[in-house]
C-alpha cells in the first residue's frame, strides 16, 4: 500500500523508520523541512517525496493511506487544505493529541467517511526526524476515534497501520478522549510548566546543588517543543481548565492539612502512596 506521511518530525520520522523494512508499503513523504527528507531518503526511510499537497490529487494516490504528522496546528490546516480527498478512496488519518478541533472541522464536512483520528501516546521530549525512532510505537497504546459515518474499510486500514507499528490499540470518542488526556498528559505538563515558573524566582546556585535527580526529571517534560504545547494547551483549553481547577482544590486541601493537621496529613498521604500502588 502506498503510505504518504506528511510531516517528518518525531513521529512522522518514527512511522517511515518503522515501515521501511516492510515490503508491504511504498513510503512517500512531504515535509518543508528539505533536510528532514534528504534524512530519511538517505537512510531509507522513505522512497520518495511529495513536491505538494496537490500530488495527492493524482490518481496512483487511490487507496492510500495519509497519516498527518505534523504539530496539532498545523495538523488543522492540513485538513482543512484536503478537503479534496474527503469522502474518497484515500484513508486520512493523523497524529495528534487533541481531536475537539478536528472534529469541528469535519462537522463542517458532513463527516466525511474516510477519516479515523489517531493518537500514538509515544514520543519523548525531542522533536524532528533526526531523533526518530524505529520501534518508537512497540508496546505502547494508540487510540483512535472516528465518527459514526466512517466506512470500515478505512477504520481497517488506520488499525491495521498501528498494529503492524506494534500498538495495542483502542477506540475513545473525540470529546471523551480530549477530557481524559487534559488530566492524564497535558496537566502534567502544566504542573511542570508551573513548577519551574516558581523555581525561577530562587537562588539558582542552591537548587542545582541540594537538588536530587527527580527534579530535573519531572522538569524534563518542560523540554519538549512550546509550539506543539502551546497548540495543545490552546487547543484542548476548556478540559484543561477543569483540570487545573481540581489541581487547584487539591493543593488547597494538602496546604491546609500542611499547616493544620500534621495526623490527617500522614493519612491523606498514606492513602494516596496506597491507590497509587494500586492504580498507576
Amino acid at each position: 500500500m502506498k503510505i504518504t506521511i506528511l510531516g517528518l518530525g518525531m513521529i512522522g520520522g518514527s512511522i517511515a523508520k518503522t515501515l521501511s523494512g516492510s515490503k508491504n508499503h511504498q513510503i512517500l513523504a512531504f515535509d518543508t523541512n528539505q533536510v528532514s527528507i534528504s534524512n530519511a531518503i538517505e537512510n531509507q526511510s522513505i522512497q520518495g517525496s511529495l513536491e505538494s499537497l496537490d500530488n495527492l490529487k493524482r490518481t496512483e494516490y487511490e487507496d492510500s493511506l495519509v497519516i498527518i504528522a505534523t504539530p496539532p496546528s498545523i495538523t488543522n490546516d492540513i485538513l482543512n487544505s484536503l478537503d479534496f480527498l474527503f469522502n474518497s478512496s484515500v484513508t486520512i488519518t493523523d497524529t495528534t493529541s487533541t481531536k475537539s478541533s478536528l472534529n469541528k472541522i469535519l462537522k463542517k464536512f458532513n463527516f466525511p467517511e474516510n477519516i479515523v483520528f489517531s493518537h500514538p501516546v509515544a514520543g519523548s521530549h525531542l522533536s524532528g526526524e533526526i531523533n526518530s525512532i524505529e520501534d518508537l510505537f512497540k508496546g505502547k497504546s494508540t487510540i483512535l476515534s472516528y465518527h459514526d459515518s466512517v466506512a470500515p474499510i478505512h477504520v481497517n486500514r488506520v488499525m491495521s497501520l498501528w498494529q503492524e507499528l506494534g500498538s495495542k490499540v483502542s477506540v475513545l470518542d473525540a470529546e471523551l478522549h480530549d477530557q481524559i488526556f487534559a488530566y492524564s498528559s497535558h496537566l502534567p505538563h502544566v504542573v511542570a510548566y508551573a513548577l519551574l515558573n516558581t523555581l525561577k524566582g530562587l537562588d539558582q546556585d542552591d537548587l542545582a546543588l541540594f537538588s536530587g535527580g527527580g527534579l530535573g526529571e519531572f522538569l524534563r517534560l518542560v523540554s519538549s517543543s512550546p509550539e506543539m504545547w502551546t497548540d495543545i494547551f490552546s487547543m484542548n483549553e476548556k478540559n484543561i481548565a477543569f483540570a487545573i481547577d481540581d489541581l487547584v482544590k487539591s493543593l488547597n486541601i494538602l496546604q491546609d492539612k500542611i499547616k493544620n493537621d500534621p495526623k490527617s496529613l500522614r493519612d491523606f498521604l498514606s492513602e494516596l502512596k496506597a491507590f497509587k500502588e494500586i492504580n498507576y
